[in-house]
C-alpha cells in the first residue's frame, strides 16, 4: 500500500498539523469561516486515516484544537464590539447573515454555540454572536471545546470509513478508479459551494430578488410577468417547473438506456463487466444481507404497502391522492412487464419464469423508486425546504439500496436497474404534478404507524416463511461456458476475446495468450523469461503517488470483464516495467468436478511519473514490446513440450 501522505506528513510534519490547525480554526472565524473549506480538508485526512496513513488521535486534536481557537476568536470579537460589529467595514454586507444567526441564537440559546458548528450558513457566525449577547466565558468555553471534538470526530469517523473501505476494494481499472475520485470531489467541491451558497449568495440574492421584483411589476409585457412569477414563487412555479425539468431528464436517461442497449454492443459487455465485478466481490454473509434487502421490496411487500397506503388515504377522503397512488403503481408494473415482454433481455441467472424471467427493466428498482417517490411527495408537501430535500434524498438512496441489491445478487444487470430507477423517478415526478398542492392536508404520524405496522407484519412473515428459499436462489452461481481440451486447440480459442475489456465495455490492450495451467504452474516457466511473481495493489495505489521505486511497489490493479488478476508477473525495462495480468476467462476445460479456467493473459507496461516532494505516480500504458515477449513464450513452449497447454500448437496462446 501506498505511504503517500504518511511520507508527506514525515517529511513536513509540523507543516502539514499547522495547516490543518489553521483551516479548522479558519472554518469557525467570524464571517471568514464562510469561505474556509474545512470540510474538503478534513475528509481527505480522514480517508487517510482509515487507509492508514495517518493516526486518529493527534489528528483528533489538532483538528478541534484549530476549531476551539477560531470559536473563540469569534466569541472575543463579538464581545469586544457587541452592536457596534454591524457598522464595521469588513461586516456591514453581512447585516442579514448576522441577523440569521441571532435568530437561531435566541432559538436555541446557549447549545446554540454546539448546534451551530454542524449548520451551514450559521456556524461561522454563532460564537460571535454568543459574544454579542454576553453569553459567560466559562459556559462558551465548555460547549466551545465540547463541540469541537465532537466536529472533528463527526467529520474523521466517517471518512475514515470510507478510507478503510477503499483500502481494502481492490482496484477495478485505472479509468473507473479515476472515476471514484473524480466523484469524491466533486461531491467535496459541491458541499463547498452550497456552504459559500447558503451562507453568503442567499442573503445577498434575498434583498435583489426583492428589488427585481419591485422593478419589473411595472413593465407590461408577458416575458416580465413570467420574470416576476419565477422571482415570487407565484402558485409554486418554481417547485413545479423543477419537477417538470427532473421528469423530462428521468425520461431522457431512459430512452437513452434502451436506445443504447438496442444498439450499441458496448453496454451489454459494460453490464457484464460490473455483474463479473460484484460477482467476485461476493460472500456469504454479504448474499444473506443483500437478500434480506433486497426482500423488503419483494412484490408480496410493496403489493401490501400499496393497497395500505391506498386504502388510508381514502378513508380519511384524500381521494384524488389515493387514485393517483394507485395508478402510478400499476402504471409501473403494468410498463415493467411491458417492456420486459418486448425486450425479453435474459437475467444474469435464471430466477422467475415467465414475464418475470426477463431483466430490462428491475421490477424491483422500478417499484421500489416509484413507491418511495410517492411517500417522499406526500411527507415533503408538510416539510420545510431542508426537510424536503433529506426526504428526497431518503427516498433516493432507498432505491438505490435496492437497486444495488439486485445487481449484488446477480439478479439484474447495471442498465436495467438503472433503467428501472429512472422510470420509477419519472413516475414520482408525474404523481407529484398531479397531486400539486392536494397532500398538504394528511397526517403523517398515524400514516406513518399503519405503514410502520403493515411492513413489519408483512415483511416479517415474508422472511419467516421464504427467506432460506431465496437465499438459495441467489447463491453465487458460476457462469461459465465448457469446452473441450481438443477443441479449444483446435479453433475454440478464437471464441475468446482478444483484447482487455474495460468496466465500461471498451477494448483496451491485446490478450497476448491463452492457457489452461495453474497460476502456481506458471511461476517456473515464466521465471527464465525475466518475469516475477509479483501482488496486485488496490484502490489507493492507482491512485495516490508514493516515492517508493517503481519495481518495489505493488502492480496497479488492472481488471478485464470486471475480473481481478488471479495470478501477475512483472519484468523490469529501461523505462519502468512490464506487466502480465492473467485473468480467468468465462470458458472453462474439463469434467465437472475438475475444471479448469482458461486464463487470458494481457501486457501493459508501468512507468513512473514524477511530482514534486520526491513523489511519482504510476502510469498504465502498452507493453513495451509485444513482439519479444510472444517469441520468447513461443521459443518457451518449444523447449517444454510437455507443458504444450501453454501454447497449443503455436496458435491457441498467442494472440493473432
Amino acid at each position: 500500500m501506498t505511504q503517500t501522505l504518511l511520507n508527506l506528513v514525515d517529511q513536513h510534519f509540523a507543516l502539514a498539523y499547522v495547516f490543518l490547525f489553521l483551516v479548522c480554526m479558519g472554518e469557525a472565524l467570524f464571517v471568514v469561516g464562510l469561505f474556509v473549506p474545512s470540510t474538503v480538508v478534513l475528509v481527505a485526512v480522514g480517508a487517510m486515516i482509515g487507509a492508514g496513513k495517518l493516526p486518529f488521535l493527534p489528528v483528533l486534536g489538532v483538528a478541534a484544537a484549530g476549531a476551539v481557537a477560531g470559536d473563540a476568536l469569534s466569541y472575543w470579537i463579538g464581545h469586544h464590539y457587541r452592536d457596534r460589529l454591524r457598522g464595521l467595514g469588513p461586516f456591514k454586507r453581512y447585516g442579514a447573515l448576522i441577523d440569521k444567526g441571532e435568530a437561531f441564537f435566541h432559538r436555541h440559546g446557549g447549545k446554540s454555540v454546539f448546534l451551530g458548528r454542524f449548520v451551514p450558513g450559521v456556524k461561522a457566525i454563532v460564537p460571535g454572536i454568543a459574544g454579542m449577547a454576553g453569553m459567560s466565558i466559562p459556559r462558551f468555553a465548555t460547549v466551545n471545546v465540547v463541540s469541537a471534538f465532537a466536529w472533528a470526530a463527526a467529520h474523521l469517523i466517517p471518512a475514515a470509513g470510507v478510507g478503510l473501505g477503499l483500502a481494502r476494494i481492490h482496484s477495478l481499472d485505472p479509468r473507473l478508479a479515476i472515476l471514484a475520485a473524480g466523484g469524491v470531489l466533486l461531491l467535496l467541491i459541491a458541499w463547498y459551494l452550497g456552504k459559500i451558497l447558503i451562507g453568503f449568495v442567499a442573503p445577498l440574492a434575498s434583498g435583489w430578488r426583492q428589488s427585481r421584483i419591485e422593478r419589473r411589476s411595472s413593465v407590461e409585457t408577458w416575458l416580465a410577468r413570467l420574470e416576476v412569477r419565477f422571482l415570487s414563487n407565484e402558485a409554486n412555479i418554481v417547485g413545479r417547473t423543477a419537477v417538470l425539468v427532473l421528469a423530462a431528464l428521468a425520461a431522457g436517461v431512459f430512452i437513452l438506456l434502451l436506445s443504447n442497449l438496442l444498439l450499441d454492443p458496448e453496454l451489454k459487455l459494460a453490464d457484464t463487466a460490473v455483474y463479473n465485478l460484484l460477482q467476485g466481490l461476493r460472500t456469504k454473509s454479504g448474499t444473506d444481507i443483500v437478500t434480506a434487502i433486497t426482500m423488503a421490496a419483494d412484490g408480496f411487500v410493496l403489493t401490501a404497502l400499496t393497497v395500505a397506503l391506498v386504502a388510508w388515504l381514502a378513508f380519511r377522503r384524500h381521494f384524488r391522492v389515493a387514485i393517483a397512488a394507485a395508478l402510478t403503481m400499476i402504471g409501473s408494473e403494468t410498463f415493467v412487464h411491458f417492456v420486459k415482454g418486448i425486450i425479453q433481455r435474459p437475467r444474469p441467472t435464471d430466477l422467475y419464469t415467465g414475464v418475470s424471467s426477463f431483466s430490462f427493466p428491475s421490477g424491483h428498482a422500478t417499484l421500489s423508486m416509484t413507491f418511495f417517490g410517492i411517500l417522499a411527495v406526500i411527507i415533503a408537501s408538510r416539510l420545510r425546504p431542508t426537510g424536503r430535500v433529506v426526504t428526497f434524498g431518503a427516498a433516493i438512496l432507498g432505491g438505490l439500496t435496492i437497486a444495488f441489491s439486485r445487481m449484488y445478487l446477480g439478479a439484474h444487470w447495471l442498465s436495467d436497474v438503472s433503467a428501472g430507477l429512472s422510470f420509477g423517478l419519472l413516475m414520482t415526478t408525474i404523481f407529484a404534478l398531479t397531486t400539486h398542492r392536494r397532500d398538504r392536508s394528511i397526517r403523517l404520524a398515524p400514516l406513518a404507524g399503519m405503514l410502520a405496522i403493515v411492513f413489519t407484519s408483512f415483511y416479517g412473515f415474508h422472511l419467516w416463511r421464504d427467506y432460506a428459499t431465496w437465499t438459495e436462489n441467489y447463491a453465487p452461481v458460476l457462469v461459465s461456458k465448457k469446452m473441450t481440451e481438443a477443441d479449444w486447440q483446435n479453433g475454440g480459442w478464437r471464441d475468446l476475446p482478444r483484447h482487455r475489456l474495460t468496466i465500461g465495455g471498451d477494448q483496451a490492450t491485446p490478450i497476448v495468450f491463452q492457457t489452461d495451467l495453474d497460476p502456481h504452474a506458471l511461476t517456473p516457466l515464466l521465471k527464465p523469461l525475466g518475469w516475477s511473481r509479483v501482488t496486485t495493489g488496490g484502490l489507493l495505489d492507482a491512485l495516490v503517488p508514493s516515492n517508493t521505486d517503481l519495481n518495489s511497489r505493488p502492480a496497479l490493479p488492472v481488471l478485464n470483464e470486471g475480473r481481478l488478476p488471479v495470478a501477475t508477473f512483472d519484468r523490469p525495462t529501461s523505462e519502468g516495467r512490464d506487466v502480465l495480468s492473467f485473468w480467468p476467462s468465462s470458458y472453462r476445460i474439463g469434467p465437472d468436478t475438475r475444471s479448469r479456467p482458461i486464463l487470458l493473459a494481457g501486457c501493459s507496461h508501468e512507468t513512473s511519473e514524477p511530482l514534486a516532494f520526491g513523489m511519482a505516480y504510476s502510469d498504465l500504458g502498452a507493453c513495451s514490446d509485444v513482439a519479444a515477449i510472444r517469441s520468447g513464450l513461443e521459443n518457451l513452449a518449444e523447449a517444454n513440450p510437455s507443458d504444450i497447454l501453454l501454447m497449443p500448437a503455436s496458435k491457441g496462446m498467442i494472440a493473432d
